[in-house]
């Protein structure tokens, strides 16, 4: 383990400290490519780090994309093996502000609740977060309280920048590997502009699950629609009969949408209704944001046919209104493809764990990951831990120690398609 002589924690650490300071949330309601230009000053110095490695191949395309190859050694009999990509995001979740975020690195955690100084409402608490009982007498890393980590997935990022950096001068066994760090993962844009013939991999990894020692390899159907409403806005004294309140028909809409089925309702194999964002809300215009999700594809189906019905029955009870639906497709289920392509993702993930004496847990992915659209576009890809908790929200933290295993297993992961693949 290398640690940094001024700090006294870990390089791949401090990596990760360095790296949640800057900026790069992004945005579900911009059209550019990134969705925020401050998700590229992260991939620059990413790019910068890596050269300075001496890895002189890597580029950042135009969209903020980095691209790394990590030359193949000791595959051995002279056969070229699978070209493995890694990859991690660097952009963070816009549920929670991610500027200015102050991160600390705690005493060994003794159990009970950790209040975060930035914010005395926003505490660590077993209660909340189980697994923090899981991690006693490890350093806990959190934010101050006022924003998020951005362990999802600055943790992978680190990760990944550490393995370019350690296996500089390991001649342990491994492919040629490709790393890749992408934008707007959080938004569901991460591989919309990604060139997969530039990016090469033949079979590949996300470092973007939570907690420890888990793999994903299912994840949900994923669309979400947009839904606008046009009213007719006049004085309310002079209303009736002649006022259309668009608010007023937004949030019939919302309360129709079946409370069992929302996201803090649901669990495991559940598919849920979610509406997360109303835009332009007055009297005369008011536009919602729902997400839909749902493990099977007649679930998504029936989904997405009870949003139709929903709006066309309001059209009827509102016919002075003008209400429109449009549902996009964000990303499949990917374990079909996965399976279909080629499983030793999975096989060779579990193995590799065996070989350091740990049992990886399937986790179902209730979102989604990078991988779900590569697997769609042929490239299978699981997602593997990075050690991270409460994704998304003030309450998020890692450890130093969850980082270390992360970043051992990822190595472990390398040569074991070094040597079988």
């Amino acid at each position: 383990m290398q640690l940094d002589s001024s700090t006294g924690l870990p390089r791949l650490v401090n990596k990760f400290l360095r790296y949640v300071r800057i900026d790069t949330q992004s945005d579900p309601l911009s059209d550019s490519v990134p969705s925020t230009e401050k998700q590229k000053d992260l991939s620059r110095l990413l790019l910068s780090e890596l050269q300075e490695m001496g890895y002189s191949e890597s580029r950042m395309d135009e969209h903020g994309y980095v691209f790394c190859t990590i030359p193949a050694a000791n595959t051995g009999d002279g056969q070229k093996p699978v070209r493995l990509g890694l990859l991690a995001h660097v952009d963070t979740a816009p549920d929670e502000s991610g500027t200015d975020v102050k991160p600390i690195v705690h005493p060994p955690y003794r159990g009970g609740i950790v209040v975060l100084p930035g914010n005395t409402d926003v505490t660590l608490d077993p209660k909340r977060s189980p697994g923090l009982l899981q991690h006693l007498g490890e350093r806990l890393i959190s934010s101050d309280g006022t924003t998020l980590l951005g362990s999802d997935d600055k943790a992978g990022v680190a990760i990944l920048m550490q393995l370019a950096e350690d296996l500089r001068n390991d001649s342990a066994p491994r492919p040629e590997i490709r790393l890749c760090f992408t934008i707007d993962e959080e938004i569901g844009r991460g591989v919309d502009h990604l060139d997969l013939d530039e990016f090469g991999a033949t079979v590949a990894y996300t470092l973007d699950g939570s907690s420890i020692n888990t793999i994903s390899f299912e994840t949900f159907n994923a669309a979400i629609a947009h839904i606008e409403i046009k009213g007719r806005s006049v004085h309310p004294g002079y209303a009736k009969n002649v006022l259309v309140n668009a608010l007023r028909i937004a949030s019939e809409i919302v309360v129709a949408l079946p409370e069992d089925e929302a996201p803090e309702s649901t669990e495991e194999r559940e598919g849920y209704f979610h509406a997360y964002g109303c835009s332009s809300g007055d009297v005369s215009h008011a536009s919602i944001r729902i997400i839909i999700r749902d493990f099977t594809d007649s679930g998504m189906a029936q989904r997405k046919s009870f949003l139709e019905q929903l709006v066309e029955h309001t059209r009827k009870r509102f016919p002075d209104s003008e209400i429109g639906i449009s549902i996009s497709d964000q990303y499949k289920n990917m374990r079909s493809y996965i399976e279909d392509i080629d499983f030793r993702t999975v096989t060779f993930a579990q193995q590799a764990a065996s070989e350091m004496g740990i049992s990886l847990e399937e986790e179902l992915v209730r979102g989604g990951t990078d991988g779900s659209r590569l697997s769609e576009k042929g490239l299978p890809t699981p997602n593997i831990f990075n050690g991270g908790y409460d994704y998304h929200s003030l309450f998020e933290w890692n450890t130093v120690e969850n980082l270390q295993r992360s970043l051992a297993y990822t190595k472990q992961l390398v040569q074991y398609w070094g040597v079988n693949g």
